[in-house]
């Protein structure tokens, strides 16, 4: 593919275009994305006619106000002359850094070249724009002006012009597993197109907890064995034996266990075959005919990561529904923001070959024949881009937990009926576009049924991000202050009884060892004293305290926590809910004690579009759809980060 003039394909972007890498930002994109988008535009004056603000008139002055975003409020800063907006700053918010960005950078801009606020929404951050432009007419009204009338004044011109663009490869979505693709294929000399709905790249990601798995070169960061581990080691291997994983397969990791501690290790115990045996146990599906190919994906990711200069620091530790010690933050980054700080480096520093459409959603497959030759989507801003690739399509557009339709559709495990409300902890987008796009080839989709639900999200927000407690694993109880659940479960065994309990609600209880907050921060980077504020948070100095700011029976709680302590001290057993991997750390004793409300969402779909080894998306009856490759949450039994891996694979597959 040449090198694409940003201005030739339209006019109103400068061009910026940075050696072999080129960036395609339709004419709603502005220059917020980093590395990941290079091109501004300059958006064309569209007057309606009425109310604009040649004719306004403020009192001049400096004015604030804010207005709701989607975790908290958005407050700017208006300047204003007695005739014009001259400048719009954003001076605090709390939405996602990545996803805020492109609305936080263009709003302001458009609203002050304009003179208008009658502006474009983010595509993936309507909620942060709209509470700027609902801020700047806070700010408009303050000045004696008319804000109703800037509502109806100019808006961005719209184009109604079809681009086509020659290209190695496509890639539609630029989350996890998409971005994955994209760069390993231009690493390897493909010019790629990524198609991406959203303003950013990132995906869901960017709102999970960013962890990556690891299982080699990890020594320093493994915690101590516990009791606790060896417990929960025996008892997976017991449940892989129920479950009909052979013997020799279990024994072996038997083996390698007992091998490895009479070594002289002290740290926890982990390797690729236990990794299977555990999340077959917890996920389902075959340990060694699916997982453990699965685990080699995950660790070729992660190999691959730090060459490109990821790290991660910290101690290995455990999070709701998988307590297994191996998960590791990138340093310095919250959530997955590290993975795509370094795709951006990557993709900045090796000048690769990759355009990037953003704010265009994918609405077709190119077929020649039966091949899928390409791929078509419109920009927000008008413009049609139809791409032929001659190696394909990649379809990694996510799961569809954001879309409660087909969730009802295709549930078969949740309480779930035609009036239920599901909210999800999903980023905007993921509904599920890539399944109905290859459905309609003859693709099949396999174990929709497969639902996983996250158990532990912000009561107010539905967020993953704001947990505080013990890395999800600390004391769950209800509203009364009960215990309901040995916390170490499987996802869909905790989001069931979740869904049981009074309000569907629990509180994670923990103290000021185990809290995972460090100065005043969790793991996730959000700000106690805030979290506290927006009441996503409550703190007390004792236990009796904190049970009258959730609303529970102070005695009801206390006997929880002090029954908890000495399952944790290892005084007496678990035996109401077997919970295995408890230590002395995990108990409830110094102050100052915390309460994290959470509550259920929709978080992960499981199932999805079938794919062979190779990601080729199969027929009904196996057959190949000859260009079309399926990767991440959007293939059949791939979730989470570590899908990630599955866009690397593909590649590497197609190339080999």
């Amino acid at each position: 593919m040449k090198e694409i003039n940003t201005a030739e394909v339209f006019p109103t972007l400068r061009n910026i275009s940075l050696s072999r890498r080129t960036f395609v930002a339709c004419a709603a994109i502005a220059a917020a994305q980093a590395a990941l988008v290079s091109a501004g535009c300059a958006p064309e004056v569209q007057p309606s006619g009425e109310g604009l603000a040649s004719t306004a008139a403020f009192v001049p002055g400096t004015y604030t106000a804010s207005a709701p975003g989607k975790k908290g409020p958005v407050t700017v800063e208006v300047r204003m002359s007695e005739s014009a907006i001259e400048s719009v700053e954003i001076v605090e918010f709390e939405d996602t850094e990545r996803i805020s960005a492109p609305a936080r950078e263009r709003v302001p801009q458009q609203i002050v070249e304009l003179q208008s606020l009658n502006v474009d929404t983010v595509t993936g951050a309507t909620l942060t724009s709209m509470a700027i432009i609902e801020s700047v007419a806070d700010c408009v009204n303050q000045a004696n002006g008319d804000a109703s009338a800037l509502k109806k004044a100019a808006s961005p011109e719209k184009s109604d012009e079809t681009k086509e663009i020659q290209a190695d490869l496509v890639v539609c979505g630029a989350g996890g597993a998409g971005m994955a693709a994209a760069v390993a294929a231009a690493q390897q000399g493909l010019d790629v197109v990524v198609f991406e709905k959203t303003a950013y790249a990132g995906g869901n990601a960017l709102v999970s907890g960013g962890w990556l798995e690891v299982f080699e070169g990890v020594d320093d960061m493994k915690p101590d064995m516990t009791d606790g581990n060896r417990d929960m080691f025996h008892a997976t291997l017991q449940k892989s034996l129920d479950n009909g994983v052979p013997k020799d397969f279990v024994d072996a990791v038997q083996a390698d266990f007992d091998a490895y501690f009479a070594a002289g290790n002290t740290k926890v115990y982990d390797s690729m075959e236990y990794y299977a045996l555990d999340y077959a146990s917890r996920n389902g599906g075959p340990a060694k005919e699916y997982w453990l190919p699965y685990a080699h994906k995950v660790n070729d990711l992660n190999n691959w990561l730090f060459d490109q200069g990821y790290t991660v620091s910290g101690t290995l530790v455990g999070i709701v529904g998988f307590p297994w010690p191996r998960k590791a933050h990138a340093v310095d980054k919250e959530n997955g923001e590290g993975f795509f700080s370094v795709f951006d480096n990557t993709v900045e520093t090796q000048n690769l070959p990759i355009t990037f459409l953003f704010e265009t959603p994918v609405s077709e497959l190119i077929v020649d024949g039966k091949a899928v030759v390409g791929a078509s989507g419109q920009c927000a801003d008008g413009t049609t881009y139809r791409v032929m690739a001659d190696r394909g399509v990649i379809l990694a557009t996510g799961g569809y937990s954001g879309n409660p339709d087909l969730l009802k559709k295709y549930n078969e495990m949740w309480p779930w009926d035609e009036s239920t409300v599901i909210p999800t902890t999903n980023s905007y987008g993921h509904t599920g576009d890539g399944h109905v796009l290859a459905e309609g080839l003859g693709a099949e989709l396999k174990n929709m049924g497969r639902q996983m639900v996250f158990p532990i999200a912000d009561s107010i927000d539905y967020s993953t991000e704001t947990i505080v407690g013990n890395t999800g694993l600390g004391l769950f109880v209800n509203v009364n202050g009960e215990r309901f659940i040995n916390e170490s479960l499987d996802r869909f065994a905790l989001s069931a009884a979740v869904m049981k309990q009074p309000e569907e609600k629990l509180f994670i209880i923990s103290d000021a060892l185990n809290s995972g907050l460090v100065n005043g921060y969790n793991e996730q980077g959000y700000s106690a004293d805030k979290l506290i504020e927006e009441s996503k948070l409550f703190r007390a100095d004792s236990i009796e305290e904190l049970a009258q700011m959730i609303g529970a029976d102070p005695s009801v709680l206390a006997k929880a926590v002090d029954d908890y302590n000495a399952i944790a001290r290892g005084d007496v057993a678990d035996t109401v809910f077997g919970r295995e991997n408890m230590s002395e750390k995990d108990a409830i004793v110094e102050a100052p004690f915390y309460a994290s409300p959470r509550t259920w969402a929709a978080h992960v779909t499981i199932g999805g579009v079938s794919v062979g080894p190779d990601y080729q998306a199969l027929t009904a009856d196996g057959a190949g759809i000859e260009g079309l490759y399926v990767v991440g949450e959007c293939s059949d039994g791939n979730s989470g980060v570590s899908s990630m891996s599955t866009g690397l694979s593909c590649v590497n597959q197609m190339l080999a």
